[in-house]
């Protein structure tokens, strides 16, 4: 469990960096290139990752997934889109702050729900918490009023 704790804090300060260099690549050379470049990274960091666990035999051919299993990608797409505009702009403080109490909100229906495999009853503490992520997207995001 530590190290799974380990990736989740890994992912949330990975998503924060990829945001502010995408973003700033972006008012550079525009939107469209700096998707091509990461995607472009992307696609031969992936290739490499699977083109060495087929050859370790780790790779399983299913062709049965339904359709939506294959959307992953167009989200990835506009995670990156999104970040890269909004993180210039509004800040990454800002940016983080709304997409976590976004985040927050849809893991806590997808749990619900059991989409990621694991089903989570919605109990009185998650929503408390969920109040409580609101509440701190709101004081990172409204403008402090003792200046």
């Amino acid at each position: 469990m530590p190290a799974l704790i380990l990736l989740a804090l890994v992912l949330g300060a990975a998503v924060c960096l990829q945001s502010t260099v995408n973003g700033q690549l972006s008012l550079r050379i525009g939107l469209p290139l700096t998707l091509m470049i990461n995607s472009g990274v992307v696609f031969v960091g992936s290739s490499l990752w699977y083109l060495c666990a087929r050859a370790l035999g780790q790779v399983s051919e299913r062709a049965s997934s339904p359709w939506y299993l294959f959307t992953g990608g167009l989200f990835g797409l506009a995670i990156i889109s999104c970040a890269a505009v909004a993180y210039p702009r509004l800040g990454a403080g800002v940016t983080t702050a709304l997409a976590v109490a976004a985040q927050v909100g849809v893991a806590l229906a997808l749990d619900r729900f059991g989409a990621t495999g694991a089903r989570s009853e919605l109990t009185g503490e998650r929503v408390t918490g969920l109040a409580l992520v609101a509440l701190g997207v709101w004081l990172v995001v409204a403008p402090p009023r003792w200046r």
